[in-house]
């Protein structure tokens, strides 16, 4: 009789999810894998939670997820790939709550998905609040190692007053003399 009843609740748990309602797929699904431990129901139970708050971003997950559910190494794949998303999602939410973020959560950002993709959504969302003179002059030549010179140019001439005797700032400074230099010929 289980094996009847983890076929309904999946069965039933579908049309909810298909239907976009995360809330009712998430009770079926619930039910079918207390009947039966599966990696495939525990990844759509996680979808659904996803889905609960994000609802557009988890519809287009399930698409995605329903079309290759069927390979093993989707199962991993999928997990990790969730994650991304709701830390991407979380992070978004931050930025477009108003929100600042600190350097160290920056860092788990690039970690992440990388340095440009992290600098990028701070430029676009938000503002990014390092307190530590160590962590900016890492952040400036992180800049500097990225490709956004222009950037790192603009930030030193905005805070040389404040760093004016730090060796590895003079080192950067002098580094953008002929940076700026380049700039003003082209």
């Amino acid at each position: 009789m289980g094996s009847k009843n983890l076929q309904d609740y999946k069965k039933i748990a579908l049309k909810y999810l298909k239907a976009g309602d995360f809330n009712n797929a998430l009770i079926y699904l619930s039910l079918a894998y207390k009947e039966k431990k599966d990696e495939h129901l525990l990844n759509l139970i996680s979808l659904c939670e996803f889905g609960l708050e994000k609802k557009q971003e988890a519809k287009a997950l399930l698409e995605f997820y329903l079309k290759h559910a069927k390979s093993k190494k989707m199962q991993k794949d999928f997990e990790n790939v969730l994650a991304l998303v709701m830390f991407k999602t979380n992070i978004k939410d931050e930025f477009e709550d108003g929100h600042a973020l600190n350097y160290k959560d920056f860092l788990e950002s690039v970690k992440k998905i990388g340095f440009k993709k992290s600098f990028e959504n701070i430029i676009f969302h938000t503002k990014l609040v390092i307190d530590d003179k160590k962590d900016f002059l890492n952040f400036l030549e992180q800049l500097c190692k990225n490709g956004y010179e222009e950037a790192a140019l603009n930030y030193i001439e905005d805070i040389f007053p404040h760093f004016w005797d730090h060796e590895n700032f003079i080192k950067l400074k002098k580094q953008f003399k002929g940076f700026k230099s380049e700039n003003k010929a082209k």
